[in-house]
């Protein structure tokens, strides 16, 4: 590796022996950085080596940019290029991981496995999460001359929209009358 074209250049490669033994440093498929790196490549490994924790400093001196915010240039150029999901695909992208753990503990769940059983209800409640299956039912109540009321559901629903009403109407009467007492109670003292 004592080539004389490389000695003063900055080396990237995998490092198959550091040298710390004393001997020489060997790097696998070494690649100058001033010759053979092309920009897109130099911004890949930026992204990387910032993903991984590093300096803007550590990655300018690590690739070769002639200070911090070369690579932070590179670093932003990369995020800008990188492939970002879209929720609705970000969701389904989630939903088939989950569709895939649920599937690798179906068998245990069959052999009725209390663990096993107990980590899939707990996928499955990940899954109507994500989708809002598990949303609370609404029920519209409006009160007024005339109350209409929509109930999704069961014959209960219907009843407890019903007793909400009643309850809703029964305020706005003890309000109005708790006025009217009010009024008459102002005009006694004469």
């Amino acid at each position: 590796m004592s080539d004389s074209n490389t000695d003063n250049e900055t080396i990237y490669g995998e490092i198959v022996d550091d040298g710390a033994d004393g001997g020489e440093i060997q790097i696998n498929n070494p690649v100058p950085l001033s010759r053979s790196m092309s920009a897109a490549e130099k911004t890949r490994r930026s992204l990387a080596l910032k993903l991984a924790g590093a300096s803007y400093a550590q990655i300018a001196q690590q690739l070769g940019y002639s200070d911090a915010s070369g690579a932070r240039k590179a670093v932003q150029r990369g995020m800008k290029s990188s492939m970002q999901e879209t929720g609705g695909e970000l969701k389904r992208i989630h939903y088939g991981r989950l569709e895939h753990m649920l599937m690798l503990l179906w068998p245990d769940v069959n052999t009725r496995d209390l663990p096993s059983m107990s980590a899939a209800l707990a996928v499955m409640d990940r899954m109507e999460r994500l989708y809002g299956l598990n949303a609370a039912e609404k029920l519209d109540i409006a009160t007024g001359r005339e109350t209409v009321i929509l109930a999704d559901g069961d014959k209960e629903n219907y009843i407890k929209a019903l007793e909400e009403a009643g309850r809703r109407l029964s305020i706005t009467v003890d309000s109005t009358s708790h006025r009217i007492e009010d009024a008459e109670d102002e005009e006694e003292p004469e």
